[in-house]
């Protein structure tokens, strides 16, 4: 028998979040290109961010045929978010002030594994029209129920999160809020056992 799902959210009755959603006002769009194996996942953080966000699209796919709303994106106020080795960091006072003089208006954001997104990138050749963003120093990462095989790893929300809040300023704790109710969500209903493992 399928479970039954909030009309709102998306989850599962028992998991319900929409008492932790509150939306932030961004006004960088954030472009999510998602992985079509993180579609169906319950912990895909991409999800949060279209309860989360006033100014989002999220696409699936893999490659330039699924995501050519890329070519339609201004190169010149447009970012992809990728821990490339000349990616500019954000979290710099001298990027600070260059897009204090001309803000981004787009953010492209790949939701997907490691290897998923790496895949994506090199599947999609547009992508390299935009400069690369990425941070010197990564905030902690709250999203424990998910293991990343990279010490620089963030969830798609959280790094989201932290740019807007560096890029514009923005009070992303609703977004932190959201990911917090998905942790508690997920892990209350898990064996003792297991849940150890994310405590």
């Amino acid at each position: 028998m399928a479970r039954q799902q909030c009309n709102h959210c998306g989850f599962s009755l028992k998991t319900c979040l929409c008492d932790a959603i509150s939306i932030v006002n961004n006004r960088i769009k954030i472009i999510i290109l998602r992985h079509p194996s993180e579609q169906k996942n319950s912990k895909n953080t991409a999800h949060l961010l279209t309860l989360g966000l006033k100014s989002y699209a999220l696409y699936n796919g893999e490659s330039t045929h699924d995501f050519a709303v890329i070519d339609t994106l201004p190169i010149a106020t447009t970012a992809l978010l990728y821990p490339d080795e000349q990616a500019m960091l954000l979290d710099n006072d001298a990027i600070q002030t260059d897009f204090s003089k001309a803000p981004l208006t787009h953010l492209v954001v790949i939701d997907g594994t490691w290897k998923k997104a790496y895949k994506i990138r090199q599947l999609t050749p547009s992508l390299a029209n935009f400069r690369c963003l990425s941070f010197a120093q990564l905030p902690e990462n709250k999203y424990s129920i998910r293991k990343a095989p990279r010490a620089d790893s963030l969830s798609t929300l959280e790094a989201v999160a932290h740019s807007l809040y560096l890029l514009e300023q923005a009070d992303v704790q609703p977004l932190y809020t959201l990911l917090a109710a998905l942790v508690d969500k997920q892990t209350s209903y898990m064996p003792s056992n297991v849940k150890a493992r994310y405590q």
